[in-house]
């Protein structure tokens, strides 16, 4: 939240200035009276002494056209400001990859061109809501600075270069994916892995001449390579950059000192717990998602009808792939955050699987079921927005060893909140 002020104001990403203000906030929990000088887990020092964030800076970057004429006006980097500065930020974030989105449903999903169609009957659009609202992104990750918002957003603009044929474009939105979030090395395998099928099937069919057009397809596989990492190497040389001038080393990123220690989950609870966990699950929080399951089926058990069978059998992988690491991660659960934090990265293609349920007769025949449970999502995440404040975490949260606290039906976090209404009407005297 602080680096976009640091920038706009002093040039570089060092937070040196805004230093007391975070440990005064959030010290380090083993140093709380700041007696030892223990660095917190989100900051790293430099050997020349410079405090630098822990994690990756490119969503403060894309945040820095909300930030501009605030900071050079002269407003004060108080928490509360900085607060309100990071959740419009988070919140166009999150904004432009729904718009992104809705074009990728509409160019490459849909044909809903007819003049007839109005928006509001448009698939399209009804799946770009769900996106929007009916997920962790309307609740959590449009209200504060996290990397998944801006993960999402190269996810979709990386899949509208993939379908539109745009390699520099593809590479340039693989490598921001992964400076964003480094779980987004998944996503460019898989995809990575379509390109390859694609460049000598897809693209380059072959005519009755096959030798000479098995050359100009190699030919033209080897440029199309060549153009996306062309584009990769743009983001990459930037991570060089930047690590060189400000954090010395590689070693002084927030994930390097974890990649061997931190994978404490213990499966299936980790990968069960992201789908079904009553505080944390994918299928509890956003219920319409269950309809995923059927489009996954539908387009897996079609495959020869479906055209985009491959895609969504990439998608699918995707998904299952990243909830299965996800789930070996201590804080599967995502610490304290609001629902499925930790497998927000997956929304778009949880959605995407839902365009070979909405195109089937199924849609109709369980169209009231779909709409009710849509419903519920966005009641959930209206509950989100309202009552989420870290209390319920307080009460029950018990760390990633003893984690009971998470399978609880009573003490649930929407049980939790349910009570904390009937508080309210004076229908109970306490939450608890």
């Amino acid at each position: 939240m602080f680096i976009p002020f640091s920038i706009l104001k002093e040039g570089h990403i060092f937070l040196d200035s805004y230093y007391d203000i975070l440990i005064n906030r959030y010290p380090h929990p083993d140093d709380k009276k700041q007696e030892k000088s223990f660095v917190p887990y989100y900051l790293r020092k430099t050997e020349a002494g410079h405090f630098v964030s822990a994690f990756p800076i490119i969503t403060p970057l894309l945040a820095l056209p909300i930030y501009f004429f605030p900071v050079i006006l002269g407003v004060s980097a108080s928490w509360e400001n900085v607060e309100i500065l990071a959740s419009l930020s988070s919140s166009f974030i999150v904004a432009f990859s729904g718009g992104f989105f809705y074009l990728l449903l509409k160019k490459h999903f849909f044909q809903e061109e007819d003049s007839s169609v109005t928006l509001w009957k448009q698939k399209s659009f009804l799946l770009t809501v769900i996106y929007l609202f009916a997920t962790v992104n309307f609740a959590h990750i449009s209200q504060a600075l996290w990397q998944h918002g801006t993960v999402q957003l190269f996810t979709i603009l990386a899949l509208l270069a993939f379908y539109e044929k745009k390699d520099f474009l593809l590479g340039l939105f693989f490598g921001l994916m992964l400076l964003s979030r480094p779980t987004s090395g998944i996503v460019i395998v898989i995809i990575g892995l379509l390109v390859l099928f694609n460049g000598f099937i897809k693209r380059h069919p072959l005519s009755l001449d096959i030798t000479s057009n098995m050359r100009l397809g190699e030919k033209n596989f080897v440029y199309c390579l060549i153009t996306i990492a062309l584009g990769f190497a743009i983001p990459a040389l930037f991570f060089f950059w930047y690590n060189q001038t400000y954090y010395g080393t590689i070693a002084n990123q927030g994930y390097s000192n974890q990649i061997f220690t931190e994978w404490q989950g213990r499966f299936p609870e980790g990968f069960l717990g992201l789908w079904i966990s009553p505080s944390k699950g994918i299928l509890v929080y956003s219920p319409i998602f269950i309809f995923s399951i059927v489009g996954a089926y539908l387009s897996l058990k079609k495959w020869r009808q479906e055209p985009n069978a491959l895609e969504y059998a990439a998608f699918v992988n995707i998904i299952l792939l990243h909830i299965l690491v996800l789930g070996f991660w201590k804080h599967w659960y995502g610490g304290w955050s609001f629902g499925y934090r930790m497998a927000s990265d997956i929304l778009p293609f949880l959605v995407l699987l839902l365009v070979p349920f909405v195109k089937s007769a199924y849609f109709f025949q369980y169209k009231k079921l779909f709409y009710i449970l849509l419903g519920i999502s966005v009641l959930v995440q209206f509950m989100g927005v309202i009552f989420y404040d870290g209390i319920w975490h307080a009460a029950y949260d018990d760390g990633f060893r003893e984690t009971a606290w998470l399978w609880s039906l009573k003490d649930s976090e929407v049980a939790f909140n349910i009570r904390r209404v009937l508080v309210k009407f004076g229908l109970r005297t306490s939450p608890f």
